[in-house]
């Protein structure tokens, strides 16, 4: 059977280790997500804003933490940003290769993936903003969340090693 083109796009951020998208609305992207060797997903959207596809939870390993996006009237705090990151570490650890997504992957799931690049890979926020665009065109954040990361840069030394 030919596989059917599909919209939902999995970029990757490291290859095996953290993947991007938006959030998974339909049984074939979980089948899209399983073939591409991902074992946890990391939700940054209310259930809400995406609802999960049936069987989200018995395939993949799941965290949720509603970050704030451009519709909420405030930025996310440093300490929001600290939780992703811890939960997304936790996942990582426990499971291997994490799907991390937001609504449409343009500002909240970028942000902690560009946070996990600050941390984990020691780039600047400027360098891994540029690295992630490239591997995921729809990156687009907010001129707040980089000063965030900037924050967050000189702050990385208390976070969970």
């Amino acid at each position: 059977m030919a596989s059917q083109p599909s919209h939902f796009r999995i970029d990757w951020v490291l290859v095996n280790e953290l993947a991007i998208g938006p959030a998974p609305r339909a049984e074939r992207h979980l089948a899209r997500l399983e073939e591409e060797g991902v074992k946890a997903i990391l939700s940054l959207c209310s259930l809400d804003e995406a609802p999960p596809p049936s069987g989200l939870e018995n395939k993949f390993s799941c965290k949720r933490l509603v970050l704030p996006d451009h519709r909420s009237g405030r930025m996310p705090e440093l300490s929001e940003l600290i939780e992703a990151l811890s939960l997304l570490e936790e996942l990582q650890q426990q499971h291997g290769t994490v799907f991390v997504h937001c609504v449409a992957a343009m500002e909240r799931s970028p942000l902690v993936c560009l946070g996990w690049l600050v941390c984990k890979q020691c780039l600047s926020p400027e360098t891994a903003l540029d690295y992630l665009m490239q591997v995921h065109p729809g990156t687009n954040p907010l001129p707040g969340q980089l000063a965030l990361l900037r924050i967050l840069q000189f702050e990385k030394n208390n976070l969970p090693q």
